[in-house]
């Protein structure tokens, strides 16, 4: 276990320095890395799109870009996601550098990219919401 927790703190330092070929090498050598690197990828990617939904849903009621604390708000009651204004702040600014959302003067709003991640989201979910 202690070797596990090893190669995986290794393996974070790598991936941090972006070093493609080290990564490749690294998930080759212990194939077992790529089921966790996936299932975190995954994790941050759909809290990405969370938020990506949220702000579409509220800059589509509002008629303008979304302030954070309606983004928040709208996460909670729409979708029953608690998050503090901190960590949505923090998705904004990585989802802002994906270009899936731009910072106006008076809140956040859409690209057309993060309006096709919205619309996914949102359809993959009423999916989901008519099957229960």
């Amino acid at each position: 276990m202690f070797k596990k927790s090893k190669i995986r703190d290794e393996f974070d330092e790598v991936f941090k320095s972006g070093d493609q070929k080290r990564i490749k090498q690294m998930l080759e050598e212990h194939p077992w890395l790529l089921n966790e690197v996936s299932e975190e990828l995954n994790q941050e990617i759909q809290h990405e799109e969370e938020v990506i939904a949220a702000v579409g849903v509220m800059e589509d009621e509002l008629a303008k870009p979304a302030p954070l604390n309606d983004i928040v708000f709208c996460l909670k009651v729409d979708f029953n996601i608690k998050k503090t204004e901190e960590e949505v702040q923090e998705i904004l600014q990585k989802i802002e550098q994906l270009n899936m959302v731009q910072k106006k003067d008076d809140g956040w709003a859409l690209t057309k990219e993060g309006g096709e991640v919205c619309d996914t989201y949102l359809n993959k979910q009423i999916d989901e919401f008519k099957l229960q």
